[in-house]
């Protein structure tokens, strides 16, 4: 009786042999030596109870890519993404992954089979961002896998998918839409006309660069009046209460303006707590009739309402944000201060975005150099001195030697 695990050759999937008397069974089980060894030992216990049925069962062998798939999105992406990301990986997996490999055994998915999906998505015209989240799903799960022992290291046959299955290139990132001062104070003040209940929230909007989800998302104890900041920590989006987009908080310094309107809406606020009998105002600073936290959609709503009563093109909500920082780059704000107040990951992020909106250096500014130091002509060859030139000739002879002049820029 014997029973070993073993690779045909190297680099290959592992296979189990069993040898029982004058029983011969060989199976292929995949490319991880843990899970080979783990139903090599079942085997084993088996035959040492003399079960010979294992010489009429199919072997276990690893996971399918649907099974793993779900135990990724579950115990990885769900604890540790936002919810918009874990409902765009699931629908993915759901619509284009799982119908075409989700029956295949993880440790026998192999590259042309991954590609061959995405090619199909393209033929499909799917956009190039749909395809790459179907990649993702792919690639997250296999890296899940090699991470449970289940694939060895280095196996992940959708790394790198992307290239040559006909999709377009990457484009560049398209400069974004903004509105000017002008156009910003008429939507301010038509929302104060039309809709006043909602006029603090575009006006904050409009001074802090702030995303709608964060907007929501703030109580009264966020905004420290002493010191002039909003202390941005979480977001309310799709009915739920999350940390911000990078997971960090960061504080939004208020202009004067806008601390004088929140103080005009914090009284209010208490006025309508002493008529709803209320010992204190709402801790959500923007809710609802019921005082839950308002829906994105319904600012969206009457967003587009004001868009239509000012008289201006269609834009989403997020162009508050942007206008904010592109009025502040043109008035020549250090980028890094704009960047800490976006909350960006980093500096470049907010060139990459916004560079384009901040404005031309004045060319003449080379002209400092200038101002340093005038460079000296070039020195001309002269014809043989003669005696009376002795002393104009010792002089070009010093003036050689002279070191340039150190340039203060």
């Amino acid at each position: 009786m014997g029973v070993s695990v073993r690779q045909k050759k190297p680099g290959g999937p592992y296979w189990i042999f069993i040898r029982h008397g004058n029983k011969r069974r060989s199976k292929q089980v995949g490319h991880s030596k843990v899970t080979a060894e783990k139903i090599a030992d079942i085997i084993r216990g088996r035959l040492a109870a003399n079960d010979l049925g294992i010489f009429d069962e199919k072997l276990e062998t690893a996971p399918s890519y649907k099974e793993l798939s779900e135990q990724w999105l579950e115990l990885d992406i769900k604890t540790r993404c936002r919810n918009t990301t874990y409902n765009r990986y699931k629908s993915s997996l759901r619509i284009y992954v799982n119908p075409v490999i989700g029956q295949i055994p993880i440790d026998q998915l192999s590259r042309p089979a991954v590609k061959n999906l995405l090619r199909s998505l393209v033929k499909k015209r799917l956009s190039r961002a749909s395809i790459e989240t179907a990649k993702n799903c792919i690639s997250g799960t296999c890296e899940f896998a090699i991470d449970d022992g289940i694939l060895p290291v280095g196996a992940n046959p959708a790394r790198e998918a992307m290239k040559n299955i006909g999709v377009a290139k990457k484009s560049e990132r398209k400069p974004v839409g903004v509105l000017t001062s002008e156009e910003a104070e008429l939507i301010i003040s038509t929302t104060k006309q039309y809709r006043p209940d909602y006029y603090h929230l575009v006006f904050l909007a409009f001074r802090t660069g702030m995303r709608l989800g964060e907007i929501l998302a703030l109580k009264w104890e966020n905004i420290d009046w002493q010191r002039g900041f909003i202390l941005v920590e979480k977001s309310w989006r799709n009915s739920v209460l999350t940390d911000t987009k990078t997971g960090k908080s960061r504080q939004v310094d208020m202009s004067e303006q806008l601390i004088q309107e929140l103080k005009k809406l914090r009284h209010l606020r208490k006025m309508e707590a002493i008529r709803k009998g209320l010992s204190q105002p709402v801790e959500i600073i923007f809710h609802d009739k019921n005082d839950h936290y308002l829906s994105q959609n319904s600012v969206r709503n009457i967003w587009k309402r004001m868009l239509s009563k000012a008289g201006l093109f269609h834009s989403k909500f997020h162009i508050t944000r942007h206008s904010f920082a592109s009025i502040l780059l043109a008035a020549n704000v250090p980028i890094p201060y704009v960047s800490k107040m976006m909350g960006h990951s980093s500096i470049q992020m907010t060139v990459d975005i916004y560079g384009h909106l901040m404005p031309d250096r004045d060319k003449s500014a080379i002209n400092i150099l200038d101002q340093s130091g005038t460079p000296m002509a070039p020195i001309k060859k002269k014809s043989p001195v003669t005696n009376g030139d002795h002393e104009a000739s010792s002089v070009l002879v010093a003036m050689q030697g002279i070191e340039p002049r150190t340039l203060r820029i």
